[in-house]
């Protein structure tokens, strides 16, 4: 348990406790077992009076959240690789305690995802293509019959008004 959460008298009777077991055992004057427990003494008063100055841990927490350090992107660069097989696997197994087995198919699932997005990302418009309508060369020859008939209904203006002058 942190020290922080045993209650302060609790702690003081536990920092005695072990200052007079220290005293009895390493010291043989009495001049010197006096001049350790003054020293203990100032030590105590000085973290007291820092742990009243002390701030609380949820106000550390908070700030960690609200005054973060942040890099610039400017200087990061982020370039995904492979993992590291074997030095992954010897941490899990050997120093966590993890199945290897398991390890080693989540491994394998991991470079098979790594494999599959490793191509660069696709544009917005390779997922959506032009769909041609089923109609459209009735339409478009509709529109070339009513472009020829403007045409051709300009043309006999034309050559009507010029008669006529």
């Amino acid at each position: 348990i942190p020290d922080e959460w045993i209650p302060k008298e609790a702690a003081k009777k536990k920092k005695d406790a072990a200052a007079e077991k220290e005293l009895g055992e390493d010291y043989d004057t009495e001049e010197e077992r006096e001049q350790n427990k003054n020293d203990n003494k100032n030590k105590e008063e000085s973290k007291e009076e820092e742990e009243a100055e002390a701030v609380p841990i949820y106000v550390e927490a908070r700030k960690l959240f609200l005054k973060h350090d942040v890099l610039d992107a400017k200087d990061v660069e982020l370039k995904w690789k492979s993992c590291d097989v074997q030095g992954l696997t010897s941490f899990l197994v050997d120093e966590c305690g993890f199945n290897a087995e398991r390890v080693k198919g989540s491994i394998e699932k991991l470079q098979k995802a790594h494999k599959a997005n490793s191509k660069p990302q696709l544009r917005m418009d390779n997922f959506f293509k032009a769909k041609a309508a089923p109609n459209a060369a009735v339409i478009a020859a509709k529109r070339k019959a009513a472009k020829e008939k403007e045409k051709s209904a300009k043309k006999s203006k034309k050559t009507v008004a010029k008669r006529k002058r």
